[in-house]
């Protein structure tokens, strides 16, 4: 009888805890699902290498004024000690780890999902990405010596099967011109992305200290060849508005820096593959919330129950995580 009650209130605190986590994964799905309406509705006729670097640019002023008041309020709470002691933080990256990061995470996902679309067209390149969750998964697991739980294999599976039925019946209506080309920076971009999320993971493991001190150096490293890639751009003939500047500082600063924050959050508390799972919620939210705008037609049938796969999935996956561990 004291066994049960233990695990009674065992439970009942896990889902105390983990209700945050629950809500987190919501907003970072919303969120997500934003950026993209909002590049899409404001951004369509920018030059991509401009609203690449601009983004990630405004981002990394964004990140820099939060870490700035985030030592000015360490430095009154903590006197002479400006609220960085590092050892309690959880340690340092090295510059070769921060390079590593800035540039599979930014730099490399950045160009190579930007040339994958350009070449192959938009829909290829998210069924490539698509498959990040899975490759998230099998990484993590040869590197701890473990196999995942029962639950999130069979719900990466299902959310992953999910989101390729939800993209393909789009595939033939938008191939670009060189799909060999376009193929190969997609699998380098999901590539990117994936060992992002599993690395920093990793390396910041023991990190308990203000995210966008730890972000701040990634991202700025990372957009360096990014804004190098827009002036080449631009001196090629691409045109950049006023009002082009302006959506891209309201889309890195309020929008971008909540997203990662959110994003690199989640990956320290629920690990690479949930927050890898996460991200394949936002193509049917797009969809839907387009339709509802009135920017493109209400997902058919068949997409409607892909839709309902990568709900079904992602539940197994946040209820796997969500359950106590023995």
């Amino acid at each position: 009888m004291e066994h049960r009650s233990c695990m009674r209130t065992s439970g009942r605190v896990m889902r105390r805890v983990e209700l945050p986590l629950v809500l987190r994964s919501a907003a970072l799905v919303l969120l997500l699902a934003s950026t993209w309406i909002v590049v899409g509705v404001s951004l369509t006729d920018a030059d991509s290498a401009v609203v690449s670097a601009g983004r990630t640019g405004f981002t990394v002023v964004g990140l820099l004024a939060l870490r700035a008041s985030a030592r000015v309020a360490g430095s009154t709470a903590r006197g002479t000690r400006m609220g960085l002691d590092r050892r309690a933080e959880g340690g340092t990256v090295s510059w070769v780890q921060l390079s590593v990061l800035a540039a599979s995470g930014v730099t490399i996902y950045t160009i190579c999902s930007t040339l994958a679309i350009a070449f192959a067209g938009p829909v290829l390149p998210t069924l490539i990405i698509a498959l990040t969750p899975a490759v998230v998964m099998v990484a993590e697991g040869i590197l701890a010596r473990t196999v995942p739980p029962s639950a999130t294999i069979i719900g990466t599976a299902i959310a992953v099967t999910g989101a390729l039925l939800y993209v393909m019946p789009r595939l033939h209506r938008s191939v670009g011109g060189d799909v060999a080309l376009g193929l190969m920076f997609a699998v380098l971009a999901m590539s990117a992305t994936a060992f992002y999320g599993v690395y920093f993971a990793r390396v910041n493991r023991e990190y308990r200290g203000a995210l966008a001190a730890r972000l701040f150096p990634i991202f700025a490293l990372g957009a360096a060849p990014l804004v190098l890639w827009a002036g080449y751009s631009v001196i090629r003939g691409a045109t950049m508005t006023w009002s082009t500047v302006g959506l891209l500082a309201l889309l890195g600063t309020v929008v971008y820096v909540p997203v990662y924050l959110l994003q690199h959050r989640i990956l320290l508390t629920a690990g690479a593959s949930y927050a890898a799972t996460l991200g394949l919620g936002v193509p049917p939210v797009v969809g839907i919330a387009s339709g509802v705008m009135n920017l493109a037609p209400m997902p058919a049938p068949a997409q409607a129950a892909a839709i309902a796969f990568t709900i079904a999935g992602m539940y197994l996956v946040i209820r796997g995580r969500r359950r106590p561990a023995r």
